[in-house]
């Protein structure tokens, strides 16, 4: 709220004395006080009213004006009941320090001016709940703070504010920076910065003075929250069914209650992060479709959204977004390639799931796999049970690995080189710096310790995909 709109509330009868050149300062808060010296209780933007208790002579007006100013306070609001007006010398010492000063009459009570301010915050909150949106409310208390302020996501989404927010305020609220590019960064009081809203305000703004913002805020998140339990209601009864590769006709009467066609293409997105994988999966996905269906199904976060545009890469983006506040945890995701009408969505599934596998065996904190990035042969070993594919590596590798080891050998890379070379002698012998013939008796070595035989192209692709595991 501006200092003229409190000057101008209807009965409060107030007049200003000084300070017609600053009335489009923000009021922050309402500070009561008839301390002297109040300086260790005020803040900048506080509307302090006092009733002169202080004043002893003139010479005090002085020592309580330049505590106001120092404090960078909005305005003072000097009671006339204890000297029938305000006193020259604190008019005075206002004007010098630039402190805008106005009379409160003697009919006029403290608590009406803070009645008239604090109103106007219920009337805001009343305002949202009768279905003004966040939207239309943050330009008026961004007015009132004097200050630019957005609405933002943890991945950055702008979800409300009239022009772009600066570079780099997501990243930067996810590693706990309180002010990043001249900009204050504030927690809406969401249980996970990945996945609660938060505020942006420039230039930076202490706490107490975007609190009415912060709960107007709060209030939109749960209305927004309230709208997706719903949603998440019927996307988990699609997504059970597709687990359970239900029948077509079942699964396109999930698909269109979620208002999704059963003839479209659509990608399947998989994750899992703890109890919060399907928000965490919801801010990614959801910008990228009119309509998702995204849910939490047995621990495992799923989504289906159509499929259009390069999609891989935006819920790529979406995911390395919120690696500043992964700490130690990984966000692995799987994205099946495109699946054409209902019966197609649990063959995507088995994808997703597959690329989310070998996602999880890449490094990083933040990795996105697609199912059409992967060779087949490696989408077919993410699929299979990871104690089947220890074993089949220990079998068929493990003599090597423990020769190499006995002897001091080198056959586990030779015969790695030597299948990337196509089995060519000349090649492979001149990759390892060998002569041809220690070549041959290194993988005559091979074939005796392993019962092999790499003539044989069979032989040939199983040890190829268990040097692959490896």
């Amino acid at each position: 709220m501006l200092l003229r709109d409190v000057l101008h509330s209807a009965g409060l009868s107030l007049t200003l004395l000084t300070g017609e050149d600053r009335l489009d300062q923000p009021v922050r808060r309402v500070y009561t006080t008839d301390l002297l010296d109040p300086r260790r209780y005020l803040a900048q933007g506080d509307l302090v009213l006092s009733g002169l208790m202080w004043r002893r002579t003139p010479a005090d007006s002085e020592t309580f004006v330049a505590a106001l100013a120092q404090a960078q306070v909005t305005a003072l609001g000097a009671g006339e009941a204890a000297y029938g007006s305000v006193p020259a010398d604190l008019v005075e010492a206002c004007r010098r320090y630039r402190v805008p000063l106005f009379a409160v009459p003697v009919q006029v009570s403290f608590r009406s001016i803070i009645d008239a301010i604090t109103g106007r915050h219920r009337a805001l909150v009343a305002a949202l709940a009768g279905g003004a949106g966040l939207a239309d409310l943050l330009p008026r208390v961004a007015a009132d703070l004097g200050a630019c302020c957005w609405v933002l996501s943890p991945t950055g989404r702008l979800v409300a504010g009239d022009r772009p927010a600066p570079d780099g305020l997501a990243s930067a609220y996810l590693r706990g920076e309180r002010v990043h590019q001249g900009c204050s960064l504030h927690a809406t009081g969401a249980a996970s910065r990945l996945t609660g809203w938060f505020v942006a305000c420039a230039p930076p703004q202490p706490d107490e003075s975007v609190a009415e913002l912060l709960t107007l805020v709060a209030l939109e998140r749960a209305q927004h929250d309230q709208a997706v339990r719903v949603e998440r209601r019927l996307a988990a009864e699609l997504l059970r069914l597709v687990a359970r590769d239900a029948d077509p006709v079942d699964l396109a009467a999930g698909l269109r209650s979620c208002g999704l066609s059963p003839d479209g293409t659509f990608l399947v997105v998989v994750t899992r992060f703890g109890t919060a994988a399907d928000a965490i999966l919801d801010e990614i996905v959801r910008p990228l479709a009119p309509s998702t269906a995204v849910a939490d199904v047995d621990g495992e976060a799923i989504a289906v959204l159509p499929a259009d545009g390069d999609l891989v890469g935006a819920v790529r983006a979406g995911v390395r977004s919120l690696e500043p506040g992964l700490g130690t945890a990984r966000l692995v995701v799987g994205v099946s390639e495109p699946a054409t009408g209902a019966a197609a969505l649990p063959a995507a599934l088995v994808q997703a799931r597959h690329a989310r596998e070998y996602a999880a065996s890449r490094d990083g904190p933040a990795v996105v796999v697609s199912a059409g990035e992967l060779a087949s042969h490696v989408l077919l070993l993410a699929g299979v049970p990871a104690a089947t594919r220890q074993s089949f590596q220990s079998r068929l590798l493990g003599p090597l690995v423990d020769y190499d080891r006995a002897h001091g050998a080198d056959l586990v890379r030779t015969l790695d080189t030597f299948l990337a070379c196509s089995g060519s002698w000349t090649r492979c012998a001149a990759e390892l710096h060998l002569h041809v013939n220690t070549l041959r008796y290194r993988i005559s070595r091979i074939e005796q310790l392993t019962g092999r035989d790499l003539s044989r192209f069979a032989d040939r692709v199983d040890f190829f995909l268990a040097l692959r595991l490896g």
